[in-house]
Formats: C-alpha cells, sequence, structure tokens
C-alpha cells in the first residue's frame, strides 16, 4: 500500500514539474514517467489520461496552496497578525514553490478553464469553513473594529498583487536593484514587512 502511494506521488512530483516546464500541450507522458522512474503503463492505472493526471496534478497545487493558507489564517492570533501570517505564506509559496506558481500561471495564461472547475470543487469545504478564507480574516477584523470598513475581497487582491509582483518581475527586479541569491532570505523577510506595513497602515482604525 506505501509503496503505490509513494509511486503515486512520485509520478503526480514529476508531473508538476514537467507540466510547469512545458504546459500540458507540450507535456509528454513518456517524459513524466520516466523523470517519476515509472513506466507509462503505470501512470495509466492511475490516471485515465493526461488530462485526467493535469487535473490531478492541479488539484493537489490548489490543495497546498489553500492548505497553506489556512494554516495562516485559522490561528488564536489577532486579525493584524493573521494578516501578517497570511502575507507571509503568499510570499513564500511564490517564490519557493517555483514549480506549482509556473503551473498556475501557464494554466491561466491559457484561459484557466481546468483551473476554474478544480476550484469549484473547493467550493463546498469554503462553504462549510468560511473562516480558512483569507478575506474572510479581513471581515473578521473590519467587523471588530479592528480594520476600516473596506472592501474585504477588494483588500485582498490587493494583498496578493503586491506579494506576487516580486515573483512575476524577479528577473528584470534582481538586475536592477542588484539583489543576489545569497541576498534572497533578506530582500523576503524585507519584502514581507513592507507589505505588511503598507497594508495594515490602509487598513486599521487609526
Amino acid at each position: 500500500m506505501q509503496q503505490e502511494v509513494d509511486t503515486k506521488q512520485r509520478i503526480l512530483k514529476a508531473a508538476t514539474q514537467v507540466f510547469a516546464m512545458k504546459g500540458k500541450a507540450g507535456a509528454r507522458m513518456q517524459e513524466i514517467a520516466d523523470l517519476a522512474e515509472a513506466n507509462k503503463a503505470m501512470i495509466y492505472y492511475y490516471y485515465t489520461s493526461k488530462d485526467d493526471l493535469y487535473e490531478a496534478v492541479l488539484d493537489a497545487a490548489l490543495g497546498e496552496t489553500f492548505g497553506e493558507l489556512a494554516r495562516a489564517a485559522v490561528t488564536e492570533a489577532g486579525p493584524e497578525e493573521k494578516v501578517r501570517r497570511i502575507i507571509d505564506a503568499y510570499v513564500e509559496f511564490y517564490i519557493h514553490r517555483q514549480d506549482l506558481f509556473r503551473l498556475l500561471l501557464r494554466e491561466i495564461i491559457g484561459g484557466g478553464e481546468t483551473l476554474r472547475k478544480t476550484v469549484l470543487r473547493y467550493r463546498d469545504v469554503f462553504e462549510q469553513q468560511p473562516e480558512i478564507l483569507p478575506a474572510q480574516v479581513i471581515q473578521q477584523g473590519i467587523n471588530a473594529g479592528v480594520f476600516r470598513p473596506l472592501n474585504a475581497p477588494h483588500t485582498l487582491m490587493s494583498l496578493m498583487g503586491m506579494a506576487i509582483v516580486y515573483a512575476l518581475g524577479r528577473p528584470i527586479i534582481d538586475v536592477i536593484l542588484g539583489t543576489e541569491d545569497t541576498q534572497l532570505t533578506s530582500f523576503l523577510a524585507e519584502r514581507r514587512r513592507h507589505i505588511a506595513d503598507l497594508l495594515l497602515n490602509g487598513l486599521l482604525v487609526k
């Protein structure tokens, strides 16, 4: 049983890397099998087609992303600290999970139809556990009188935009700012603090 789980995880990991680099259209099942150290028949044992495998990869990617955000949102901390943790989760994901980030970007650029279907499958979870949603954290802060009465979804989108911009523009930004790989940890810590300070300055009731 454990061997089957390990094989399936290797296939998903390999497929994530190949889909992220080449997209669904450019990916080849044999290449995924070789990277996973499995034969192609084993892939088809678990997944009926390349489309089926691609959907499973997207589902796993979203599950990991939503899981990290939920852990940041569902804590005993107050709204301000929760927002800081959500910012940390977004920044870390965009930089340190480049395979998933590229995968999601490729899907969005291609129209996002499969991604939209995958997100819809999480709707019941969101409806049953709204507290895991980052926008709900902001709304809770508004309801508690900690944050100003701003639009919570738009505030979250502003947060996401600030968190994603370095990952999107890194090749250009690193050259302009002269940022070296050895400085990445300190740069990201500064980036997280800056986003939090800027966002919370607009959110917090004075």
